[in-house]
């Protein structure tokens, strides 16, 4: 299943490009875009697509950080009637709970999800992208556009306690450590920023109630679920809740204010079943963990879903046609 992005999340592209010398034009023509679709506001491309062409412009300019550089660039809330809404919520947790509400609106390939626990709060995020395709440059592009966000409330000095990345750290590191300001883990279990409570509560400053419920009144309707809709939701919310073993249809029917049979009533007309997409995002987030050598493969199984090692190498061979240690040393050699 394809899972669309708004163009316009390449805004900043043309620019880092410019500034690095390499021709925009040429590396959208080699994934079939062009520049004009990056100044659509409706048009829509895969989100493979977007992660092609920035790990093609992060090669040819030879900047590991080119996805962060293009959130430099980023206007901050530029999502249309949703932005409007995010920007005049009372809160920085206001806003994010509003962002995940309506994140279908935002685009199919992105999963967030916001967990508090005492004094701090982690904001994390998933992209819904065959474990194949590179996600580096994208992954830092979405951590990097979550800080600009938070900044529209809390100021253009304000960085979170620690940001962090399930992919390798590059060689240099300064252009991250200096556009977050914070602490940057590589080779984490999470994609995500780590923030405060106390930054998650503070008021904001161009909160408008007025505002609010003019774009409550305009996004309501868009949420209806069509069919495809329905599927991605789910399975977003399946990539959120895996790797915290809640990956069972009550929580995800949970999630999205659904009694769990008028969710399953609801699969089976799309032709699906909820264990399908289980094994589907098991499947990808299974040669995700694995093309990471820090995690060990018993750490693998925990984090899609199996307590016993034994049971995860039997569906792994059953779906792999070899042991997870046997593809490990094949793949990473």
């Amino acid at each position: 299943m394809d899972t669309l992005v708004r163009a316009v999340t390449l805004n900043g592209f043309l620019h880092v490009c410019h500034q690095h010398g390499v021709n925009s034009h040429a590396l959208l023509r080699q994934v079939g875009l062009d520049a004009s679709a990056l100044v659509d506001s409706d048009r829509h491309i895969s989100g493979e697509t977007l992660c092609k062409v920035l790990e093609l412009a992060a090669e040819a300019s030879s900047c590991a950080a080119f996805g962060i550089q293009m959130a430099h660039h980023r206007q901050t809330l530029d999502f249309g009637i949703l932005g409007v809404l995010m920007r005049h919520k009372p809160s920085l947790r206001d806003m994010w709970q509003s962002a995940i509400q309506y994140r279908k609106l935002l685009n199919d390939a992105t999963a967030i999800s916001l967990e508090e626990s005492g004094e701090l709060s982690v904001l994390r995020f998933e992209l819904l992208i065959d474990s194949q395709i590179p996600q580096r440059q994208a992954c830092e592009l979405v951590a990097g556009v979550m800080l600009r966000t938070c900044q529209s409330v809390l100021g253009t000095a304000w960085a979170p306690k620690e940001v962090r990345f399930m992919h390798p750290a590059p060689q240099e590191q300064y252009q991250h450590k200096q556009f977050f300001g914070c602490p940057v883990t590589f080779n984490s279990e999470f994609n995500g920023m780590v923030l405060r409570h106390v930054d998650m509560a503070a008021p904001n400053p161009a909160a408008d109630p007025e505002l609010v419920r003019y774009a409550e009144n305009i996004l309501m309707p868009m949420r209806a679920f069509g069919e495809n809709a329905l599927l991605q939701e789910v399975r977003k919310n399946i990539y959120l809740l895996m790797p915290l073993e809640q990956a069972c249809i009550e929580r995800v029917a949970e999630q999205m204010h659904l009694s769990t049979r008028t969710l399953q009533r609801q699969l089976d007309h799309n032709g699906t079943s909820f264990s399908e997409l289980l094994d589907t995002v098991r499947k990808n987030l299974v040669l995700r963990y694995m093309n990471n050598s820090r995690y060990s493969i018993g750490q693998v199984a925990s984090l899609t879903g199996y307590s016993r090692q034994a049971s995860f190498t039997r569906w792994f061979q059953a779906n792999f046609g070899t042991s997870p240690r046997q593809w490990r040393q094949t793949h990473l050699a």
